[in-house]
């Protein structure tokens, strides 16, 4: 294990230095373990999601904007917010709502979805685009289900979107800076899918939340879209969000627990996130 009691555990993000950050909701901060120790690393108010680490070495994390099981922060609303050194907080964006997940695509932008929340009485939301450097944002697709966690795998041209309500995985390839030719690439067999990850050889290893009094699982599936392994952790049932190490590390959050896990030894290394690709970790 590796921290305990760190409140609703979501976006593991295995920095470039060898450190892990990951974000509380219902703590309204960003951890960081350090020689073995979790440490509040930033207080960023509200309900922070997703993360992800940029070229410049901050931390970008998708703001919720309080929802539950965050708590409402006075002046905290929906966007994209930037962490740098020591902790410092600002606002990247506030056009998004309520931010879910975010990634960085292979043309250097942030990719963030934005459900409109309230399930299932509103069941829909959007896919953005945002410049890292001047916080513009666009407005890439309005969809009508939950989109959730956000990726790209080995190939740079297709962006893989989580829809939680159906239970699916969905692709898009991207044509001329849009998203076009939807395909449904997995229907889950068992759970509803929160993050994700790649691992070198183009599987994708999905967080699948429990439902029914089920357990959850976190299942790998082949390039082709097939089930080839589903483990449990244990008796949880929100595993949220997985990172890879390209050393072979899983990191998993689980928020029912108030934790964050590993499993050394995964059976295939991580696949390098944008915009780190090609590039060796530091020491």
């Amino acid at each position: 294990m590796l921290a305990s009691g760190v409140g609703f555990t979501e976006g593991p993000v295995i920095l470039r230095d060898g450190d892990v950050a990951f974000t509380s909701i219902d703590h309204g901060c960003v951890y960081k373990v350090h020689a073995g120790r979790p440490e509040v690393f930033a207080v960023t108010g509200g309900g922070p999601n997703g993360a992800t680490e940029g070229a410049d070495g901050r931390i970008y994390v998708a703001q919720n904007g309080g929802t539950s099981p965050a708590h409402r922060w006075p002046f905290v609303t929906g966007g994209v917010q930037v962490i740098g050194a020591g902790g410092k907080v600002d606002w990247l964006t506030q056009d998004p709502i309520s931010p879910n997940d975010i990634c960085f695509g292979p043309d250097g932008f942030l990719y963030v979805t934005d459900p409109t929340r309230g399930r299932p009485a509103r069941d829909d939301g959007r896919i953005w685009r945002c410049n890292p450097h001047t916080g513009d944002a666009e407005l890439l697709l309005s969809v009508g289900w939950y989109p959730n966690g956000i990726g790209f795998g080995v190939e740079d041209d297709q962006l893989y979107v989580a829809s939680t309500g159906q239970r699916r995985i969905w692709r898009f390839r991207i044509t001329d800076g849009r998203l076009s030719q939807a395909e449904a690439f997995v229907d889950l067999p068992r759970g509803m899918p929160d993050g994700f990850a790649f691992d070198v050889d183009g599987n994708l290893i999905v967080a699948a939340v429990g439902i029914d009094g089920n357990p959850g699982e976190i299942q790998t599936y082949d390039r082709s879209g097939s089930l080839v392994e589903a483990f449990r952790p244990g008796s949880s049932a929100k595993y949220t969000n997985v990172a890879l190490s390209e050393s072979g590390t899983l990191i998993i959050t689980d928020a029912d627990a108030g934790a964050v896990l590993t499993v050394a030894s995964w059976p295939a290394r991580g696949l390098a996130m944008h915009p780190f690709r090609g590039l060796a970790l530091r020491s």
